[in-house]
Parts: C-alpha cells; structure tokens; sequence
C-alpha cells in the first residue's frame, strides 16, 4: 500500500514536487519536476513550492507584457546576433559561478542567497550563468542548447548573442526587490583585427581599471579601453534609440 503526497500545478504541469512513501519501512523519496526534468532534493534544497510554481511563466513571450515589448525591441537594435529567450532556468553551480570566477565563499552562493533544487543544481541568479554555454555549445555543435537561438543565421558560431530571461535570488519582497526578476545578457567576441578597428577612446571614456578589476593577461590597457568605449557608445545608442521610440509611441497614443 503507497501513500502519494504532493503539491501539483495540474495546469501548467511546470513545477512539481512529489513525495511518495511506499511503505512504513522503505525510506521516504523526494522529486522535484520543473518544466519536465526531475531533480532530486538533498541538504541543500530550498527552492519551495512557491518559487517554482513561477518557474515557465514566460512573461518575456506574452506579445502584449511590457517584458516582451521591451525585449523585442532590445532585440531588434541588434539585428547582427544571435537571440535566446527560453534557455532553461535550471542550471548548474558551475555554470553560475565556477564558470565566472565566483570564489567558493562568495556570498551568492550561500543558500540564503540562491535557491538551490540540489547541491549541483539551481534556479540561475543571473543570465550570465549561460555565457560559457553558448560560447561552448557552438564550438561543440551542441543542438539541445543552439535549437534555442532565434535569428540564428546573424551569428552561427554564437560570436555575439543575447540572452533575455528571469532570475532568481532570495530577496525579501519590498517596493524594490522580488525574488524572482528579468535580464538580459549580451556578449559579443572580437578578434585582435576587430579590437584595431574600433575607434579609439576619448577623454569621456572612464575605464575602472585597477586590482579590482585588472587588465587581463593577453589584454592592453589600450584595447581595454576601446572595447569598453565601444560597449558604452552602443548602450548609449540603444537607450536613445529605445526612448525615442517610446516617446513617438506616446504622442501618436495621445493625438488617437
């Protein structure tokens, strides 16, 4: 005789958790489901019900959702790269910190900042936890990653991509922070011919270069520089670009 136990999001089918007892003897079995995929819990897991009842909501795909409207047009200034938007939310630790350099007593994995499903797995903290696995997946030819890109075709070898999606953090829920939020990562590799080819920087250009944040080995000052002048002119465009088409849209609301 078996006892079933469990909290179901019969809808959507996105996020379960399952306890089963087969008997009064057998040792107790835990699963979590999320978006289809099983994980199974260890001393590590905090991830509740709750949270990942919101794991699949998708609200970058809903056409009308501010979300959406915001990541299309983002997306649409960058016609040249690669775009993501339904990598899975699940990923590794290595893919969240051992991959960026994340020191083993950074405070972002403490699981009172991170919701874990095991102590390998997590809910991503940031979009960054993909960076590696693009970058990586193209040279492997790993289609269970790149069937994910839109506009493919701009950039095969994912050499520049973007990728929009929502996080998760255990903050506490006030007028500024919940726990679960959007970001949208861009990336863009360039080769010693592309860095020669930027314009150089200008005095306006300020460049945190310091032990905290050092010039990598294999890099110049020089080309530190002009890449993060580059970065900034193209974020500069895409705000100005984005604002002015939120303007227009708002007087051709108001003359309706």
């Amino acid at each position: 005789m078996s006892l079933v136990l469990g909290l179901r999001r019969i809808a959507s089918r996105q996020a379960v958790w399952t306890c089963r007892r087969m008997n009064s003897t057998a040792a107790e079995t835990r699963e979590i489901d999320v978006l289809g995929t099983k994980y199974t819990p260890d001393a590590w897991t905090n991830a509740t019900p709750s949270i990942l009842d919101k794991t699949g909501r998708n609200l970058l795909h809903h056409e009308s959702h501010p979300l959406s409207i915001l990541k299309t047009l983002i997306f649409n200034e960058f016609p040249n790269f690669a775009h993501y938007d339904t990598l899975s939310p699940v990923v590794t630790t290595q893919q969240n910190f051992d991959s960026l350099g994340f020191a083993e007593d950074h405070p972002g994995r403490a699981r009172t900042d991170t919701y874990y499903l095991n102590a390998r797995h997590l809910l991503r903290t940031h979009t960054s936890a993909h960076q590696l696995q693009l970058l990586a997946a193209a040279h492997t030819n790993d289609q269970s990653v790149l069937v994910h890109a839109k506009n493919t075709q701009a950039a095969p070898k994912n050499e520049r991509f973007l990728v929009a999606a929502d996080v998760f953090r255990r903050d506490e829920i006030d007028a500024s922070h919940y726990p679960v939020f959007h970001q949208m990562e861009g990336v863009c590799t360039l080769s010693r011919a592309d860095v020669q080819q930027l314009a150089p920087s200008t005095p306006d250009d300020v460049v945190d270069i310091g032990p905290e944040n050092p010039v990598q080995p294999g890099h110049t000052a020089e080309d530190v520089h002009k890449v993060a002048a580059d970065m900034k002119r193209t974020m500069n465009r895409m705000v100005t670009r984005i604002l002015t088409q939120a303007t227009a849209a708002q007087r051709h609301a108001g003359s309706e």
